[in-house]
């Protein structure tokens, strides 16, 4: 095409525009640089012997890993195996078997001479999944439920080999007590899950259970590498005797495990349960007990703005609300704790405004045992199995 003097020109000026598949192949060639350049430092620290610290607990909740507590992948942290615990991080010393349950008996002996841990772990009657309400926060390990509930049955049956496993670990939610409920394991005939608390405990939005779980699967991965490992340490390192960091506080009120989220983890326990062939119990939290100079001093020790305190106390009608109405959709057996503990008088249950003390545990018991007996005579007419109850 011809031109003339003062007429525009038929393409525009300047450089033509990067096509889209120019732009792919520059993406394809950084990222095999980068993928070079690991495998280089991969081969380099094998063959210098680097061997990386224990990573696992820069990915964990705590400023600080508590050191009764195991790191894991998938539920964060796990009581350690075959704890002599003595001082008081959790107010009350305690003892944990071969498998890091806290244990309220003798635990379960070793197979052949006693030499090393059990290699599978027996199943019990009944399980106990939950958070440090069910660990017995404060409590003595036979005045916790799990263990005033095994001598209730063992009375009631004339069985003296019934067992109560108490799983009970703090902080945990519906999210562990769902992994818990799908691992391939031996499970009891009843489980029982008592969650919800720690669930719409205040967090950041950018930490919440389920991105935590995420991003703990994807730093384990990561940790495989020595070269990652490595890359990893030098970008998280902090002085081992600076004080630690508290997280940030959150400037709106947001659920560790918001309501949509704490519904599905919740009937997902309950299936996972039912397809192990385990009966499931659902407890409803108690109230919580809490007046104004209580309310006063949970901001003060958590360092959180009154108004976060306040959506927390009341998120915690929400979620007892939430369990009652899983249970009716999921048709499980449920024992709603909170008119329970009004009726003989909260604040006299309780051993700090969260935990029952050993008188609200003994009343768990007593509440529960019925509805263990009656899941275990059920799920002996289905089995076939001889049942005692």
């Amino acid at each position: 095409m011809t031109t003339h003097p003062g007429e525009p020109a038929a393409f525009p000026s300047g450089p033509p525009a990067a096509r889209p598949s120019s732009r792919w192949r520059t993406i394809a060639a950084v990222a095999v640089q980068v993928v070079l350049i690991l495998l280089a430092a991969e081969g380099i620290l094998r063959l210098v012997g680097y061997q990386p610290p224990d990573l696992r607990p820069r990915v964990a909740l705590f400023p600080r890993f508590p050191a009764f507590y195991e790191p894991n992948r998938d539920l964060g942290w796990v009581l350690k195996p075959n704890l002599d615990w003595t001082t008081l991080e959790v107010a009350i010393p305690f003892r944990t078997d071969a498998f890091g349950h806290r244990v309220h008996g003798p635990a379960d002996p070793p197979p052949g001479d006693g030499a090393g841990a059990p290699a599978v772990e027996t199943a019990a009657t009944v399980d106990c999944l939950g958070d440090s309400s069910t660990f017995g926060f404060g409590v003595p390990a036979e005045q916790t439920y799990p263990a005033q509930l095994e001598a209730r049955l063992r009375a009631s049956t004339g069985d003296p080999t019934l067992r109560v496993r108490n799983f009970g670990v703090p902080g945990y939610t519906s999210y562990e007590a769902r992994l818990l409920a799908e691992r391939d394991r031996a499970h009891a005939p009843v489980t029982i899950v008592w969650v919800g608390f720690n669930d719409h405990f205040p967090a950041l939005p950018s930490h919440t259970r389920s991105k935590s779980l995420l991003r703990r699967r994807i730093a384990y991965a990561c940790f495989r590498s020595r070269a990652c490992a490595f890359f990893f340490d030098r970008l998280t390192w902090r002085d081992p005797n600076a004080p630690p960091v508290n997280p940030p506080t959150p400037d709106a009120y947001y659920p560790d495990v918001p309501p949509d989220d704490y519904v599905e983890q919740l009937a997902r326990t309950i299936r996972a349960l039912r397809a192990a062939g385990s009966e499931p119990i659902l407890l409803i939290y108690p109230p919580l007990s809490v007046d104004a100079a209580m309310r006063l001093e949970i901001a003060k020790f958590w360092q959180q703005p009154i108004e976060l305190v306040d959506a927390n106390l009341a998120a915690h009608t929400e979620y007892q609300t939430l369990t009652r109405q899983v249970a009716a959709r999921e048709n499980v057996r449920v024992v709603d704790l909170a008119p329970a503990f009004d009726a003989v008088g909260n604040a006299g249950l309780h051993f700090d405004w969260v935990h029952p003390n050993p008188a609200g545990q003994e009343l768990i018991a007593r509440l529960v045992e019925p509805e263990v007996r009656a899941a275990l005579v059920k799920r002996a007419a289905s089995t076939g199995s001889p049942s005692n109850p």
